[in-house]
């Protein structure tokens, strides 16, 4: 595992139910790795911040994008880590809830930029010119997991 690898979580607990019925995908959550042994998430109830990779042992996938840079690699983390302490966007949460339960194509959500799982790391890897999903703006885990750029390499 290298810095900026993404770490997707077969939930089950919680709201993981919900999120695998509406985005129909066996992923709830992702996190990032930031350093050895160590990722970096956000999730509600909490502020984005650092657990180690031993939290989500028995329920992950590894997926890396085999066409960073190492330098790109630490670019990606520093544009994450930014983002340590922030409030978790429970409103964007809901919002993309709502849009994959209907199935609507509704207005991108524009409020005040905060993080969910997704946001924290596709911005990151937009900070380096890498569009992990393109044309979706705030993508789902299983979005996420299907990008042509991103490769399972195995399972944690």
């Amino acid at each position: 595992m290298q810095p900026g690898d993404l770490i997707f979580i077969r939930g089950t607990e919680g709201m993981a139910g919900p999120i695998k019925k509406v985005t129909r995908s066996p992923y709830t959550h992702i996190a990032g790795i930031v350093l050895d042994g160590h990722v970096l998430e956000s999730q509600a109830l909490r502020r984005t911040g650092h657990l180690t990779l031993e939290t989500y042992k028995g329920v992950s996938d590894v997926y890396t994008c085999p066409v960073l840079s190492m330098e790109q690699r630490h670019e990606i983390v520093q544009a994450a880590t930014k983002w340590l302490g922030a409030k978790y966007d429970y409103l964007l949460f809901g919002f993309l809830a709502f849009k994959h339960l209907l199935r609507l194509d509704v207005p991108v959500y524009g409020g005040k930029k905060r993080q969910i799982c997704t946001t924290l790391w596709t911005d990151a890897y937009r900070s380096v010119g890498i569009e992990l999903c393109p044309g979706i703006e705030y993508p789902t885990p299983g979005e996420l997991a299907e990008s042509a750029l991103l490769r399972k390499v195995g399972s944690f």
